[in-house]
């Protein structure tokens, strides 16, 4: 039985033999279970992913007087279920704060992961030059006495200079941001994994749970245009031989809102890494869902992936990643899971194109005008501006006439007639796309996973998406389809006037 219909028939279970929530805490080594019991107001859990701080709060009642208040950098750990299915240990957490107030008396704890050690949060002034980041994991976890573990994937990306002016914690989150990974401690292992992967920290995969309507009492869903129409994002960079501010893309620059980040980063590489991250990012929080469960699930990780059933098509048809999940238990003897999630977003890799640097690739070009365009249809129509006997052709494409008129004005602006260059460096060519694609899965598992198809797939744009069926994903694909046909024909202009 896999553990997503084991979610469903505990739900159903819960629901039907109304099973009572219990919990466990030990602190310092000491189970004091059987004392606060009857003591519980209210009992507060909540896991993030990465090196954001798990946290315990807790509230319990001294109305008798007899309760001690635990020493500050006590232990806690915690376990949460229910009596029919029992108890799922839920971490070790430090106590950081203690509160004592009445009438009526009431003793409030918080405390928060204890496997962030106090020296990863110590300032360090220190640089590296020429080491792979799996080396640098590796030094860290040394230096902090944790094992490591580091993603094949990111253990080879090399670095060629940075400083460290700031903690460990720091400079762990930093790179994690920059490679779209997740940096963690957990079980005294320092874990560095590509983020999205729903894996857990030994590697293996987690379940796909699937959640009906009525297992939840509340949720919202949400999107912005930021994160879908934000296709690309722009990086600078300083390159000391040629003396000179660069730039690098990374996405699909469909149309005028492109991302710029303003830090100027250390080497191209790095510039390269921070675009993608940012890119997958806006990708991933383009939809968001927030899902209260009427009955809790302890088993409940960030990092899972989710289906659900019964809310609305756009939600029903994709897979979810939790990026949080919150459990929380009452006086009442009521016990619910809050759900942060996501949109899962498989192969980023493939997603994500780079724009090679033009600067370097047109530098003995001399233009005389600039050639943009906008989609009418299946077409791309051509705004010209300037001599157009040599000019330069933007393989932007844009959704309105205005949009290009407005963006050809800017880089005629932009271009010195008497050397035929651009003032500003700031245009990259594009690698165009000949068909679109899409993955699906069969029935509520995430894999295995089923690609489906349209157009030529030489140099297919993948679609962010991985959807439940074959239907869901080919409506995608068909939607995709008009605006493929006047990029394929803005590109054959192109190429035609070159």
């Amino acid at each position: 039985m896999t553990l997503l219909t084991t979610l469903s028939s505990t739900v159903k279970g819960v629901l039907n033999s109304y099973p009572k929530a219990i919990f466990k805490l030990v602190v310092d080594g000491i189970d004091i279970s059987s004392k606060v019991n009857n003591r519980l107001i209210q009992m507060r859990i909540e896991n993030k992913r990465g090196l954001e701080i798990d946290t315990l709060d807790l509230s319990l009642s001294d109305h008798d007087g007899l309760l001690n208040i635990p020493s500050k950098g006590a232990v806690i750990e915690a376990w949460l279920g229910w009596d029919i299915t029992g108890l799922v240990y839920k971490g070790s957490y430090i106590v950081k704060e203690a509160e004592h107030s009445g009438a009526p008396d009431i003793l409030r704890l918080r405390a928060t992961s204890a496997d962030l050690k106090t020296t990863l949060k110590q300032k360090r002034e220190r640089s590296f030059d020429n080491i792979l980041l799996g080396d640098l994991i590796e030094k860290i976890a040394i230096e902090q006495g944790l094992k490591f573990q580091v993603s094949p994937e990111l253990a080879t990306h090399k670095i060629i200079h940075i400083d460290q002016n700031e903690s460990d914690a720091n400079l762990l989150t930093r790179l994690a941001d920059e490679h779209d990974a997740i940096a963690t401690v957990k079980n005294g292992s320092l874990l560095f994994m590509l983020k999205g992967l729903s894996q857990s920290a030994s590697g293996q995969n987690l379940p796909t749970m699937l959640i009906q309507r009525n297992n939840g009492d509340n949720h919202r869903y949400g999107f912005s245009d930021g994160g879908e129409e934000v296709t690309a994002v722009r990086a600078f960079y300083y390159d000391a031989k040629m003396a000179k501010k660069l730039e690098v893309v990374v996405g699909d620059q469909s149309n005028q809102n492109i991302k710029e980040l303003r830090h100027v980063h250390r080497d191209k590489d790095s510039a390269i890494f921070t675009a993608r991250a940012k890119l997958n990012h806006l990708k991933r929080t383009a939809a968001t869902l927030s899902y209260k469960l009427a009955k809790g699930e302890p088993q409940l990780i960030p990092e899972m992936t989710f289906l659900f059933q019964g809310l609305k098509e756009d939600i029903d048809a994709i897979y979810w990643l939790a990026s949080s999940v919150t459990d929380n238990l009452d006086s009442s003897g009521g016990y619910t899971t809050d759900l942060e999630l996501e949109i899962f977003f498989p192969d980023a890799d493939d997603v994500s194109d780079l724009f090679e640097d033009q600067f370097v690739t047109e530098k003995d070009k001399k233009w005389t005008g600039v050639v943009v365009y906008y989609q009418e249809g299946s077409q791309a129509i051509p705004i010209k501006k300037g001599d157009q006997s040599h000019p330069k052709h933007f393989t932007y494409l844009y959704e309105s006439k205005a949009a290009a008129q407005q963006r050809a004005n800017q880089e005629y602006s932009l271009l010195d007639l008497e050397t035929g260059k651009f003032k500003a460096h700031n245009q990259l060519e594009m690698k165009p796309y000949t068909g679109v694609k899409a993955q699906y899965t069969i029935g509520k598992s995430l894999a295995p996973r089923y690609w489906v198809t349209l157009g030529d797939q030489s140099n297919a744009k993948v679609i962010s998406h991985v959807y439940h069926s074959k239907k869901a994903a080919e409506k995608r694909l068909k939607r995709e389809l008009p605006r493929l046909n006047a990029r394929r024909n803005m590109i054959r202009q192109v190429k035609a006037a070159n």
